[in-house]
């Protein structure tokens, strides 16, 4: 019952992303197990014609295995930061379009919690995320904009631009002086 649910919620999160049937070819037949770390939770699942199907058979062996962490997954699916610590057993080029794939879908959370509880919750419910994940990308724009402000105006670790150009007079102002008597030594020579 469970995992019925389950595959007609990735159907539908795949019939609302922009995949094409083709995207599917190299993963057909194929066998993917996700490892949860730190959890006794393994997901097996297999690829049909054009969706994800999340099976119970454990016997069959995995053509590509991903181990990582909850949190870890969720940073790679959310693309949040560059260190998600997942290790992959199997053939590169399977991680890859599994990868390329999982990217473009597209899952409609406040239809799942809808489908769940009601439409008024999973309205607010997608409203709340929205306004969450919106101020979470104002804060990242925020707090990258004060550190540069910080290294740039509280640190002496990068010159300004005025003190550069003075060096870089000094230096051409240097550089004539030397010309300059370089040329007498050689008058007098």
């Amino acid at each position: 019952m469970v995992i019925e649910k389950v595959n007609q919620f990735i159907s539908l999160a795949i019939e609302n992303s922009n995949l094409d049937k083709n995207e599917f070819s190299s993963l057909r037949g194929k066998y993917i197990s996700i490892i949860l770390s730190n959890t006794s939770t393994v997901i097996n699942l297999t690829i049909s014609e054009d969706t994800f199907i999340l099976i119970e058979d454990t016997e069959v062996e995995s053509d590509l295995i991903l181990e990582g962490s909850p949190i870890g997954f969720l940073n790679y699916i959310n693309n949040i930061g560059e260190d998600h610590s997942i290790k992959i057993s199997g053939k590169a080029a399977l991680a890859e379009n599994f990868s390329s794939i999982m990217s473009k879908i597209n899952i409609d959370w406040e239809q799942i919690v809808a489908e769940y509880t009601n439409d008024s919750i999973g309205f607010y419910s997608a409203k709340i995320y929205n306004f969450f994940n919106h101020k979470k990308i104002e804060i990242e724009e925020s707090l990258l904009r004060n550190v540069k402000e910080y290294v740039r105006d509280e640190t002496d670790i990068i010159p300004s631009k005025e003190s550069i150009n003075s060096y870089i007079k000094d230096v051409d102002s240097l550089r004539n002086k030397i010309e300059l008597v370089d040329a007498k030594l050689k008058n007098i020579k």
